[in-house]
């Protein structure tokens, strides 16, 4: 018992120890970039100070590897506390070779999950299949009106793509931002035309707007 809890209190203070060494990476630059339509702008941090609007990168996100455009050009960064990921190169030929071999396999993805969700007889509408960059991971964004379980729908993909699976699930108005449609006011809505956030909408909004 005295050994075990001498090898605890080790471990705890190895662990500390390790904790406090670990620093965050303080980066000199930040880049500006958005991805594929959308008009949000996400921050990245960079070594260089060479990225210019326009330019096509990739970038380490919560999600994996992804690319992205540079909608401003990168400046000097004045550390604030602000955690950021990095930005890892300027696109490559490769790269953009790899984002159409990841669009033909999402869609094919798409159909097999949709066979999936029909076997296994789920409530659950897919909106969209993605895979990152570096193909280790295939996201699938799906709507439904109630709680699905979908651990058997996960272990089903999971043997067919070999690869890491995510399931997302999106309310309403994150569907029309990613399909698109048409308002009551007879344009396009403004969630996939320039909104980047949604606020709450009450009760007398709703009944305003006749929804």
């Amino acid at each position: 018992h005295k050994e075990h809890k001498e090898h605890g209190h080790r471990e705890h203070k190895e662990q500390v120890v390790h904790e406090e060494t670990v620093e965050k990476v303080v980066y000199p630059y930040v880049a500006y970039v958005s991805f594929k339509e959308s008009k949000k702008v996400y921050s990245f941090g960079c070594f260089e100070n060479d990225y210019k609007t326009g330019e096509l990168v990739v970038v380490e996100t919560v999600r994996g590897l992804e690319l992205g455009r540079i909608v401003k050009d990168s400046e000097a960064f004045i550390p604030n506390g602000m955690e950021m990921k990095p930005v890892i190169r300027k696109a490559t030929e490769e790269d953009l070779a790899q984002v159409k071999e990841n669009e033909a396999k999402s869609r094919k993805a798409m159909m097999i999950c949709e066979e999936c969700i029909r076997n296994l007889n789920l409530d659950m509408h897919l909106i969209e299949a993605e895979y990152t960059l570096d193909g280790s991971k295939v996201i699938f964004v799906y709507v439904a009106d109630e709680r699905v379980d979908f651990r058997e729908l996960l272990k089903d993909l999971a043997s067919i793509f070999k690869c890491r699976i995510e399931l997302r699930q999106i309310g309403p108005r994150n569907k029309a931002k990613i399909i698109g449609g048409l308002g009551m006011c007879g344009r396009e809505t403004c969630c996939s035309r320039f909104l980047n956030d949604f606020d709450v909408v009450s009760i007398n909004m709703e009944k305003n707007q006749l929804l």
